[in-house]
């Protein structure tokens, strides 16, 4: 069975811990338990099916009370890891969990408003905004008050550290220097902390105004046209300094690997548009420059063959339409330990970890998230189906199957049927209000769109390449 309260009541010492999140007794939960019930995922390919039911279950066993990006060095909390985690975990239909893990958040804010995880990094208030955000979404729960509140200190938080915009540099109106996504380098103007905090203003804005503050929302939704204002003017000004389109780390940066933070704005806040020029010449870069072995490799403090940024840059292609996407998902398919773990830097020669845990929970949230988006994603007023089947899978003449998964709109399970000469994609979903526009878009297939509630499948022609090849008849 898995035992959940001894891996939170027990550090690696075996002494027990104290204060919140312990518990007198022995408490043993079973897998059944402790998974979603319902959920499940059916590809025709045996080793990406063992690697997502080995990341949820790593999911579950990193989320006893709060929630770990790994087992021993990392067996702490930081807001930017909980903010994939969670994603992760929601996809799934483990909402208790991420409940569990957001009703925590204001334990953490200090009396300005400041999410800390760790002092001086500035993602994490619009890390933490998302994440509540995203729950609240995905699972049509209604917020506490007391979660309300410290969404309200966290943007004004948000508000107060930006620079001023009348500063004659290119950091003006920014978040200050920072070393917040440690695997970008060392202190800088990041703009990785500038995007997250653009979500986490959008979102402080849809959370009050689904709780009747419209003034206060409208507010934060100014404060985050402003922010975003500023980037685009940050990144416009320095442009002309850099040898190939892209955005960097920081507008102090050369293109370099630490760009791979910067296509945050593409996955997973779509901020900017999937075809946004800006967005693919930086993924495109990170393709023609920084790759090894077939996968994301970083050369400053994180070195190492990278899964989890290797799927960042899989979502950006995936959601622009490149097929790219697959070659980059199967490379971390195969970089992926017998066990069905990653760590979170690999070493090129050896295959093994070369930096952080050997069971890096971000790596599997990210698994669990890129299967996801092959069957469901979210796009605009819309949902997006298929859109990540490959080929291949078509190929194998084998039904599929994920969810139930939340949305926005409420749970949907998506199934894909190929057949001789057309794929039907069905989709059974428990609407929380009126159907989303529904798109249904294999690669290599026309997309067709289905109006709201208009109906609950679709028969697509077989893509080219998805044709099963013809048996041969012997005497």
């Amino acid at each position: 069975p898995l035992n959940d309260s001894a891996y939170r009541l027990f550090g690696r010492s075996g002494r027990k811990r104290r204060g919140r999140g312990a518990s007198h007794g022995h408490q043993s939960t079973s897998w059944d338990k402790a998974l979603a019930p319902g959920h499940r995922l059916r590809i025709p390919d045996d080793q990406m099916q063992f690697l997502y039911d080995a990341a949820v279950r790593s999911l579950v066993l990193h989320s006893p009370g709060e929630v770990y990006p790994g087992p021993y060095t990392y067996r702490r909390f930081w807001f930017r890891d909980a903010a994939y985690l969670c994603d992760a975990m929601l996809s799934v239909g483990l909402h208790d969990r991420v409940r569990r893990v957001i009703d925590r958040f204001p334990d953490r804010q200090d009396v300005r408003g400041y999410f800390r995880s760790q002092e001086g990094e500035w993602d994490s208030n619009g890390a933490a905004i998302w994440t509540i955000d995203r729950y609240r979404r995905l699972s049509g729960e209604t917020l506490s008050d007391e979660l309300v509140h410290a969404v309200s200190k966290g943007a004004r938080w948000i508000h107060r550290k930006r620079l001023s915009e009348d500063l004659e540099a290119p950091h003006a109106g920014l978040l200050p220097a920072g070393f917040s996504a440690e695997h970008l380098g060392p202190n800088d103007y990041y703009y990785w902390d500038d995007f997250w905090s653009i979500a986490g203003l959008r979102s402080a804005g849809a959370i009050l105004r689904h709780h009747g503050d419209n003034e206060a929302a409208l507010q934060w939704e100014r404060e985050a046209a402003d922010l975003l204002a500023a980037v685009d003017r940050s990144i416009e000004r320095t442009a002309a300094d850099r040898d190939r389109p892209g955005v960097p780390a920081s507008p102090y940066r050369r293109m370099d690997a630490g760009a791979i933070g910067s296509i945050v704005a593409g996955y997973p806040l779509r901020i900017w548009s999937r075809h946004d020029p800006r967005l693919l010449a930086t993924v495109n870069y990170l393709m023609d420059r920084c790759m090894v072995r077939g996968g994301f490799f970083q050369d400053m403090i994180h070195s190492g063959i990278n899964a989890y940024l290797t799927l960042h840059m899989a979502q950006v292609l995936l959601r622009a339409g490149d097929e790219r996407w697959f070659e980059l998902m199967k490379t971390v398919a195969d970089l992926a330990s017998p066990t069905g773990q990653w760590p979170e830097a690999i070493h090129p020669r050896t295959g093994g970890g070369c930096m952080g845990d050997g069971q890096h929970t971000w790596a599997a949230a990210e698994w669990v998230l890129m299967l996801r988006q092959c069957f469901l994603r979210e796009e605009g007023n819309r949902l997006v189906l298929g859109s990540g089947m490959p080929a291949e899978w078509l190929r194998a003449g084998e039904p599929m199957e994920l969810g139930p998964t939340p949305t926005p709109y409420g749970p949907v399970t998506v199934r894909i049927e190929p057949r001789d000469e057309d794929v039907r994609v069905s989709w059974e979903a428990d609407w929380r209000g009126q159907a989303p526009p529904i798109e249904v878009s294999l690669p290599g297939s026309t997309a067709v769109i289905v109006r709201r509630g208009e109906r609950s499948s679709v028969e697509v022609p077989l893509p080219a390449g998805a044709q099963r090849p013809a048996e041969r008849v012997t005497r």
